[in-house]
């Protein structure tokens, strides 16, 4: 935000116009102002700058936009003023230590000796209080004025106060104290750390750099001599130390938005020949200076052509030179060859350029064509597999959920990936919630957090889906390796794994879905399976482990599958492929075959077909036991053989001798039996 007043504007541009109007002028031109308040006979703008337009966080750089906008001259303040015979650089120095170069690359100061602290004259006051600021007394107000007036943030020391009369500017040593000037009361000391810049003397801080001024050296009734500081800080390392210490002031705003370096030395010089008006005194010969100043500022050719190309309308080179020259750039003799000032570092390319003649010349004077075009966007294959994703899911009874995508990285279950590999989590540096400071690598735990919630809130056992993206670092590199994949929270593994085989079939997807038995890391034993579709690996589906539900306060059983999006997207068939409905009646037999513990349905599967021909069309598994009448070690797996032929009906003894085959292949491959 930046404040200012109609009457201040006017002193640098006088436009005749009413306080509503200038409104408008700043507002059509870039600048919007939010708020106009009655201050006596003044009128106060409270305006919104945005981040690129640092020089409007001064009265000169508005009334800069002001006189652009309506032609007027703009008014400049030109400081004068005769400086003593004794030299400056005999009475104080200033040094920037090495390392506080890159914070602090140019520093100077000048040298007033003289003067009388008192009240502010009127004008002064006016001007401050006209902007919500109250008067401290009149060097500080100076300070305060230049500040608003010019956009370069100032600051008077004692010099008396200075010990050894040195200005040092270094980064503060471990655990050094500093008295601000401002919030006293709550915190008379603050404590600061070695990468905080501080303009020193020879034996302490007297400023934190760019943000506050110091209780110890500032200007009191009893001052005298002063040093006035101007410098150029670093906007990065302004902006930490304000927050890291929890300071703000009307000077950090803007150092830490960047200021214009070659207005170092111009304010400087404003604010000594204002408190030699206000406070009388004498400037001694000669700037103290340390570093380098290194104005920014760059030339760019314009194209008449694209204005008109990008405007919609004719603006001539004499009204485009006009508005440029207005707005501080300077000009070749000949051309369209402009060089943007420091002050404008915004000002890059030729179309930065358009842009400030379009919006000073007037957008509202463009004469756009009552004509809109609709191009229809048909959604991507992804976009379509998603739809019908969803589609599905809720038919099956399947609610949507949507979890947070960081997590804590120290479950049981954070490390889990589909490929089974472990990778190192990306965590974020300042998270919004410290107990979830890394991004997922999978959706499991979000989906055992939703169960706990459900749980607690005492509701029906959920059955829940989402699609969301998952990020899993890849090796040697930065990237986080984000993709998106489809979570599934049911009742056990049967209903999980059948919503799976009724997704694929929705999607129209006719590769083999493969069951691999997943090893016992986060799922209970026997109770998982890594999911393969046409070799490739999809996912994972299984029970969570006793421990697993445990760790997430729980109850009962549930089961979990995650699976690739992408590999959905790639096997998607949009178009269904009709298959006629079966001529022929399909014959049943059930089976209950007892084996060890140990062995898995998909070895039971790859057995049964691997002994049948091509007639079994299905094995289902609807039943496993596991108890008294079962052996220990053991366990009784019950599930349906469907045969059919496809130009006749088998007959009995046809699926009897398939039957027999498949439990023979049991007993010898696998060592089952049938049970009684």
């Amino acid at each position: 935000m930046m404040k200012t007043t109609a009457r201040w504007l006017s002193d640098y541009v006088q436009t005749g116009l009413s306080p509503e109007k200038l409104a408008e002028v700043l507002t059509l031109s870039g600048t919007e102002v939010e708020l106009m308040e009655a201050v006596g006979a003044d009128t106060r703008f409270t305006l919104e700058v945005t981040s690129n337009r640092t020089d409007c966080l001064s009265v000169l750089g508005l009334a800069r936009e002001v006189a652009a906008v309506t032609g007027k001259p703009l008014k400049l303040p030109s400081p004068s003023y005769r400086t003593a015979a004794d030299k400056a650089s005999d009475f104080a120095s200033v040094k920037i230590e090495p390392d506080a170069l890159a914070a602090c690359p140019y520093y100077t100061a000048q040298l007033i000796r003289g003067v009388k602290v008192g009240p502010s004259p009127v004008w002064l006051r006016e001007r401050l209080e006209g902007i919500g600021l109250a008067s401290v007394n009149n060097i500080v107000d100076i300070t305060n004025f230049v500040l608003f007036e010019t956009g370069q943030p100032l600051h008077a020391f004692d010099l008396s106060k200075l010990a050894g009369r040195r200005i040092v500017v270094r980064m503060a040593r471990a655990k050094e104290k500093f008295s601000p000037i401002a919030d006293r009361k709550q915190r008379p000391f603050l404590e600061l750390d070695t990468s905080t810049l501080v303009i020193a003397d020879a034996e302490k801080p007297q400023a934190v750099g760019g943000v506050m001024g110091g209780a110890l050296s500032q200007v009191t009734e009893s001052t005298t001599d002063i040093l006035l500081e101007s410098a150029y800080f670093e906007p990065r390392g302004i902006k930490a130390a304000s927050r890291r210490l929890e300071l703000s002031s009307d000077s950090s705003f803007r150092f830490e938005r960047d200021v214009d370096v070659a207005q170092v030395l111009a304010a400087s010089r404003r604010a000594a020949q204002l408190i030699l008006e206000v406070a009388g005194g004498n400037v001694l010969d000669g700037v103290l200076e340390a570093g380098e100043a290194s104005p920014r500022s760059r030339e760019v050719t314009l194209d008449p052509a694209l204005i008109s190309r990008v405007l919609g309308i004719e603006v001539s080179p004499a009204e485009v030179r006009r508005i440029l020259l207005a707005l501080g750039l300077s000009a070749s003799e000949q051309g369209m060859r402009f060089v943007a000032p420091s002050f404008r570092p915004d000002l890059e390319r030729d179309i930065d350029l358009v842009e400030e003649v379009g919006r000073v010349y007037g957008l509202d004077r463009v004469q756009a064509p009552l004509r809109m075009t609709v191009a229809m966007a048909r959604p991507t294959r992804r976009q379509r597999v998603r739809a019908r994703v969803r589609e599905v899911m809720r038919g099956l009874g399947f609610s949507e959920g949507l979890s947070d995508s960081f997590v804590n990285p120290r479950t049981s279950v954070a490390a889990f990936t589909i490929e089974g590999a472990s990778h190192t989590a990306i965590e974020a540096r300042n998270p919004v919630n410290a107990a979830l400071p890394a991004l997922r690598r999978n959706l499991l735990g979000s989906l055992l957090l939703s169960l706990q919630t459900n749980q607690r809130q005492a509701l029906a056992q959920p059955r829940i889906y989402e699609v969301a993206n998952v990020f899993t670092p890849r090796a040697a590199s930065r990237e986080s390796g984000e993709h998106e994949v489809l979570g599934l929270l049911g009742r056990d593994f049967a209903d999980v794994k059948g919503a799976v085989e009724t997704l694929l079939a929705r999607l129209g997807i006719e590769a083999a879905l493969g069951l691999k038995s997943e090893p016992d890391t986060i799922f209970a034993p026997g109770r998982a399976a890594r999911l393969s579709l046409g070799g490739e690996v999809m996912g994972v589906v299984g029970e969570p482990s006793a421990a697993v539900m445990k760790e997430f306060d729980c109850e009962g059983r549930c089961a979990l599958a995650e699976l690739h999006l992408g590999l959905l997207v790639r096997h998607w068939r949009e178009t269904p492929r009709f298959t006629a409905p079966a001529r022929f009646p399909a014959a049943e037999r059930d089976l209950a075959v007892v084996l060890d513990a140990s062995r898995s349905w998909a070895e039971v599967v790859a057995c049964v077909r691997g002994a049948c021909d091509g007639t079994l069309r299905d094995v289902e598994l609807f039943d496993e036991f596991r108890g008294k009448q079962v052996p220990p070690g053991k366990k009784s797996l019950a599930f349906r053989l469907t045969f059919r032929h496809d130009e006749r009906t088998l007959r009995a003894e046809e699926v009897q001798a398939q039957v027999d085959a498949a439990v023979e292949a049991l007993s010898r491959k696998l060592g089952g039996a049938l049970r009684a």
